[in-house]
């Protein structure tokens, strides 16, 4: 079955993910763009069969009469929807699975403005599939490009070269074996030493998910460590980033969203609201607060963030999973550019990541966090599902339930502004369980419960 998740078609390559079906997703995507002005733009990760994949996407849609421009070599996903807007494109097709297992490919949208495909769009496309406008126009003209150059000029244009450069600042980068790899290095152009990991082409990335996880950094910890470095690590397809601080620590996507915040602010004395979604960390608040920013709170998903980057004056939307968005760029998460920032912010403070993180606890309080990824067969997802919102727990972990939010999920709000959230995925058979609280010792234990309340329940 063909269905479009949270950002994207994704499927397991030779079970759904087929040339078949990636050539009918492509028609049902070209008859849902026909008669749109210009082209199609066209990229593609590292995984098995991506640029396969991604050519077999091409000649559908140009079958079915429009031009496209495909990438001559494997790019982040943000390249994809910078060429999108650059070449005032009709719309953008991203051949990748962002985080998933190795065994995962996807099919992801990205409309003209750059961001990723609203569900309307997402709804019409699985309305036509089995259309096939091939053959009724004149076949379009696949075209090839180089990806780097433009895109590469702009991320370079959000931060200071020369200020980096007379800093003398070196650091790690691990794109995990990702598209992102070499673009650290290039954007920042020979101003900044960069020590690149796992940066060759692997389609079994190690034998891990390209997933910018604690559990998954272990090469780049280590090197950190050793070197006395800080770390960058960018997912599969560098669209999401987390952290690693000199000393080896691992630096959570809700610490970078604080760290950029703070260079946005203090730093480059930028304004605007910010948009976080339902599962990031109350540092966010605290952090907007002192600053007197406003914040919006949305579903998961970053196509939520994207529609208020088109609304309001937004200077930096963020999510859990590491996609940062930033204001004077697209309406769109871009892992290399926030590495870019995040490298400025250390050549300004003359500090490594985690001492800098160290200065922003200090003013606006610890908060500690942790997630679970529960592999659950569907019905027993959706069981609990049902039973969160029909019959939620009185308590848990010893903590009476003071609030219960349902913004996207179930979210348990407890009297000292601790949390935990539990939400299905959208695109893999998982329930996710998100924790914040005060102490290291406090989440581990509302963890716990609630792995053992969906277990046993």
């Amino acid at each position: 079955m063909i269905k479009f998740g949270t950002d994207g078609w994704r499927a397991q390559i030779a079970r759904d993910f087929t040339f078949d079906n990636v050539r009918t997703v492509a028609l049902a995507f070209a008859a849902a763009y026909s008669g749109q002005a210009g082209p199609v733009v066209i990229g593609y990760d590292n995984r098995f069969l991506s640029f396969e994949f991604a050519s077999c996407a091409a000649e559908a849609i140009a079958e079915a009469g429009l031009q496209v421009l495909l990438c001559d070599r494997s790019c982040p996903t943000p390249a994809v929807s910078f060429h999108v807007v650059l070449n005032k494109a009709a719309a953008g097709v991203m051949i990748t699975a962002s985080h998933n297992p190795p065994q995962w490919n996807g099919f992801k949208i990205k409309e003209p403005y750059g961001g990723s495909a609203r569900p309307d769009t997402t709804k019409k496309v699985e309305s036509l599939l089995g259309s096939d406008p091939s053959g009724s126009k004149e076949t379009g003209k696949i075209s090839t490009f180089d990806p780097r150059p433009d895109y590469l000029k702009k991320v370079r244009s959000f931060v200071d070269l020369e200020l980096i450069a007379s800093s003398g600042i070196k650091l790690i980068c691990d794109p995990m074996h990702g598209s992102g790899s070499g673009y650290l290095k290039a954007a920042l152009d020979g101003s900044a030493e960069v020590i690149e990991l796992n940066s060759g082409i692997d389609p079994t990335f190690g034998g891990i998910n390209p997933e910018p996880i604690e559990k998954n950094l272990p090469l780049l910890r280590k090197t950190c460590r050793q070197t006395r470095l800080s770390g960058i690590a960018l997912d599969g397809d560098a669209d999401r980033l987390a952290a690693c601080g000199s000393g080896g620590a691992f630096i959570n996507t809700h610490q970078v969203y604080a760290l950029l915040l703070y260079h946005l602010v203090e730093n480059k004395k930028l304004s605007g609201s910010i948009v976080k979604t339902f599962n990031l960390s109350r540092l966010i608040d605290r952090m907007a607060d002192r600053y007197g920013l406003k914040v919006f709170e949305t579903p998961i998903g970053f196509k939520y963030i994207a529609d208020l980057m088109m609304k309001e004056d937004i200077l930096m939307g963020g999510e859990e999973s590491g996609g940062m968005g930033i204001k004077g760029h697209l309406p769109e998460r871009d892992g290399v550019l926030a590495a870019m920032l995040l490298t400025e912010l250390m050549a300004v403070k003359k500090k490594p990541l985690d001492r800098i993180l160290d200065d922003i606890s200090k003013e606006f309080g610890l908060f500690f966090y942790d997630r679970l990824d529960l592999h659950l067969e569907e019905e027993k997802k959706q069981r609990l599902v049902g039973l969160l919102e029909k019959s939620p727990p009185a308590e848990l972990a010893g903590s009476k339930i003071k609030e219960v939010q349902r913004l996207d999920g179930t979210k348990f709000i407890f009297g000292d502004g601790s949390w935990i959230l539990f939400r299905a995925s959208g695109t893999e058979p998982l329930l996710r369980i998100y924790s914040e609280a005060d102490a290291v010792q406090k989440v581990a234990g509302l963890i716990e419960a609630a792995r053992s309340f969906c277990l046993n329940g």
